[in-house]
């Protein structure tokens, strides 16, 4: 697979280049990352939200995206979330690479345009002759994220998430919403923004990253030209922490006037998981998950979903950062207890090795089919490059897949047994559940 080349191109930014011929297009991406913090993180997707709102060069949304056009019809996407106790702004940029461009436009810098665009939004951002960042900007930014707040509880599921989340690490950073609040976000003003933008702009880190087939001199000349004089003082990323496991297991409900239920739980990785760097230990990990309730034919869907017709979807997810384990499904609301018992009935099937070596063979091919799809999407190339720079591993996918093909079943035994119930919330539903398809398919 392709392999992933890092250059430090200044104390603050820090370029990696993954070079591939698959693709007819190329994928730029800019990563910000900074500690999560319930004061500044909700400030600090503000700004990057105004920020994407135009630049010196391009002072309008419509200029921006009339130049994106220009550019032969670049993306441009934003995305905030949380990794650990990170909070992580990106920008990424998928553009046509040149050698596609008609005849009459092969000379173009079409490289260097879109690497400009995305700096220039970042190191120019249009201002109000006092200086401050433009207050309609501002204004405008404010209410589309006070909408995006409102809207959360409109998706049930990611909202059981975030409460699951923010209960479960309740005082770490990992628990905050980058967010804010709908009172608190209304209650900014332009100079605080302002002023947050200067104050991290003297220690901002920028990891960039390039997959595509230009040549790794010519990424780093443009990259070095865009962000040349640019000379901040860079703090270092959080060092993410373990989630603790609690002295007594949570549990909260919420009701709200909606027919599905959601039932969410997370189970904490305890001791097990002091040993979270060993690539070995990650790899019994990640099978046991798949196994227990990722792949297609997996304990949770075939058990809970399908033998015993508990929920409308039920899955697992393995945050290995913070050493969590987490599943998700959609009930009939007057079922939670039922669905409660028989997820962690399969979990307890795990930790007493109640399962086949079929079963562990058929989670590692799943597994591994994953990994040989990473070819297929930039997307996915940048993904495990990002998370391999901030778990601080240095494994390519084939030592990976090597680490998984090597996993036995007393290792996903002895994965499973270190799992300690943790939280758990329920979001019941009061409306009468007619088993609509919009919530079954509900994402």
């Amino acid at each position: 697979m392709n392999q992933t080349i890092s250059i430090a191109l200044s104390p603050a930014v820090t370029l990696h280049y993954t070079h591939t011929e698959r693709f007819k297009t190329a994928r730029l991406s800019l990563f910000a990352v900074m500690p999560a913090d319930r004061t500044d993180s909700p400030l600090t997707t503000l700004l990057f939200g105004i920020l994407r709102r135009g630049s010196e060069g391009y002072p309008s949304l419509a200029q921006l995206n009339r130049r994106l056009d220009e550019l032969y019809g670049t993306t441009l996407t934003i995305r905030n979330y949380l990794h650990g106790d990170n909070h992580v702004v990106s920008y990424a940029a998928e553009m046509l690479e040149s050698r596609f461009l008609p005849s009459h436009h092969r000379d173009m810098d079409l490289l260097g345009g879109v690497t400009q665009l995305l700096a220039d939004m970042i190191l120019r951002p249009l201002r109000d002759p006092d200086g401050g960042l433009r207050a309609d900007a501002v204004e405008k930014e404010k209410q589309s994220l006070i909408d995006s707040l409102r809207s959360l509880r409109n998706d049930t599921r990611a909202y059981a998430a975030t409460r699951l989340r923010e209960i479960m690490c309740d005082g770490e950073p990992y628990g905050i919403s980058i967010g804010g609040t709908v009172e608190g976000v209304a209650a900014i003003t332009p100079r605080e923004v302002t002023d947050h933008y200067e104050s991290l702009m003297k220690q901002l880190r920028l990891e960039v990253f390039y997959t595509g087939r230009a040549s790794l001199d010519e990424v780093t000349a443009v990259w070095s030209r865009a962000f040349g004089g640019w000379a901040p003082s860079p703090c270092e990323k959080t060092e993410t922490t373990l989630h603790p496991v609690p002295p007594v297991p949570r549990c909260e409900q919420e009701d709200m006037a909606v027919s599905q239920g959601k039932l969410c739980l997370s189970w904490s990785c305890g001791k097990g998981f002091s040993v979270i760097h060993d690539p070995r230990e990650l790899a019994a990990y990640a099978v046991c998950n798949e196994l227990f309730g990722v792949m297609q034919n997996s304990l949770l869907f075939r058990h809970v979903r399908e033998e015993l017709g508990l929920c409308y979807y039920c899955d697992s997810a393995l945050d290995m950062t913070k050493g969590i384990l987490w599943v998700s499904c959609g009930i009939h609301s007057d079922r939670k207890d039922e669905a409660e018992a028989a997820i962690r009935a399969q979990l307890s099937a795990l930790q007493e090795g109640d399962f086949t070596p079929e079963d562990v063979e058929l989670a590692k091919l799943s597994l591994l089919n994953s990994y040989r799809q990473m070819e297929d999407s930039q997307n996915s190339m940048e993904a495990f490059a990002f998370g391999r720079l901030m778990n601080r591993t240095a494994e390519t996918p084939e030592e990976e897949m090597a680490y998984i093909r090597a996993v036995t079943v007393e290792d996903v035994r002895r994965a499973a047994r270190s799992f300690v119930p943790d939280t758990l919330f329920f979001l019941r539903g009061t409306l009468a559940d007619d088993g609509g398809e919009e919530e079954y398919f509900d994402d």
